[in-house]
């Protein structure tokens, strides 16, 4: 229904002043806004500069140019091919529907006209009109939105086919390494064996800590690029199991007695057990190891149920980080400490970011320098 009647724009077309005053009579009360013409000509140099019509009366028989020829030339415009037309005509409406139709007409009114038939046909056709007007405005939005899509869509096609290859390019690579390494590591220990100086000894100790820091980088390489080909196995099991697994693991080469760890109550989930694992080990890892400066180093792990997902949460009271550095933090090899503070490769939370991603979830962190961090991910509930 028209709400606001008077928006509405009407081309009146017909040769005698007395018909357009009549039409202009019957429709006054209704708020449109008429606009005449006396001919089909000047009808043309009319929508030549106003398009802006929900609707156009128009005479048949009209001397120069008749309603079916002025019909056809404002139909070869594209502009103004939604425009409905309704004919006036006192002719022989049977012996001239057809060509009328033919010329673009979606109704006649025959003459005498009508009142209330005029004002019912020009209420119908003017919200046909105006819902069509909404429909073009629609397409036309969703084409923009279309040709927006496609071409966000290529970028990330792009980028896609970028992270493929250098994932690709990075396995390669640490693969590469591995058996050099694995023999630089076997040589060294040889000569640990041997009887050399205290220089040589040292030397051959530096050469064994680069190794060993080394052959962590290429591990935590392999573990990123292989997370870009892992499908997710999913199972049900329980968190709280898989934290204590984790933390039973880490205390086998990190020493734990000077750190309070605290593992709350968790809920069963499904997801890729081993993925998850891997999650764990990297968060407590790291909060274990910020925290071993500490007087009384502390780690904290627990989840809670948030709008129909479970966020999981680690806390620490260690270093800490300046959050002015925060997009940084889940980023391959970016580091926010030095490497004589900590050691580590700078994989391991781009490593967490990722199979949280592949799990639907989201990684988020909060921390003040000094004050410890807290580590947050959802999974579903």
């Amino acid at each position: 229904m028209l709400n606001n009647i008077s928006k509405f724009k009407i081309l009146v077309v017909d040769d005698r002043d007395e018909n357009l005053l009549a039409l202009e009579t019957i429709l006054q009360n209704e708020n449109y806004t008429l606009v005449k013409a006396n001919s089909g000509k000047e009808a043309l140099s009319i929508l030549l500069n106003d398009v802006d019509f929900h609707l156009i009366l128009l005479d048949v028989v009209m001397p120069v140019m008749n309603g079916f020829e002025t019909a056809e030339l404002i139909y070869s415009r594209e502009k103004l091919v939604n425009i409905p037309i309704i004919f006036l005509t006192a002719m022989d409406i049977e012996g001239n529907i057809y060509k009328g139709y033919q010329a673009g007409a979606i109704d006649y009114i025959s003459k005498p006209i009508i009142p209330d038939l005029l004002k019912v046909k020009v209420k119908a056709f003017v919200e046909l009109s105006e819902k069509t007007r909404e429909l073009v405005r629609q397409e036309k939005e969703l084409r923009i939105a279309n040709e927006k899509l496609e071409s966000l869509n290529e970028v990330l096609q792009r980028r896609l086919e970028q992270v493929e290859s250098l994932d690709s390019f990075n396995y390669s690579v640490s693969h590469d390494l591995v058996n050099p390494l694995t023999s630089i590591i076997a040589l060294t220990n040889l000569l640990k064996d041997m009887p050399i100086d205290d220089e040589a000894l040292k030397l051959v100790n530096l050469i064994m800590t680069s190794s060993d820091r080394m052959t962590k980088l290429i591990r935590d390489l392999l573990h990123f690029s292989r997370q870009a080909r892992e499908e997710i196995s999913s199972t049900e099991f329980s968190m709280r199991d898989l934290v204590n697994e984790v933390v039973q693991d880490i205390a086998l080469s990190i020493p734990l007695d000077k750190t309070e760890v605290i593992i709350h109550d968790m809920p069963t989930v499904e997801g890729d057990n081993n993925m998850l694992k891997q999650v764990w080990t990297n968060l407590i890892s790291n909060a274990i190891k910020y925290s071993q400066k500490k007087e009384n180093p502390r780690v904290e792990i627990g989840a809670r149920q948030e709008q129909g997902k479970f966020v999981y949460f680690i806390r620490d009271n260690g270093a800490g980080f300046d959050m002015k550095n925060y997009n940084k933090l889940f980023e391959i090899f970016q580091r926010l400490h030095s490497e004589k503070d900590f050691n580590g490769t700078g994989i391991g939370l781009a490593i967490v970011k990722r199979i949280v991603n592949k799990h639907n979830g989201k990684i988020w962190a909060e921390s003040n320098p000094g004050n410890g961090s807290n580590f947050y991910f959802t999974l579903n509930a």
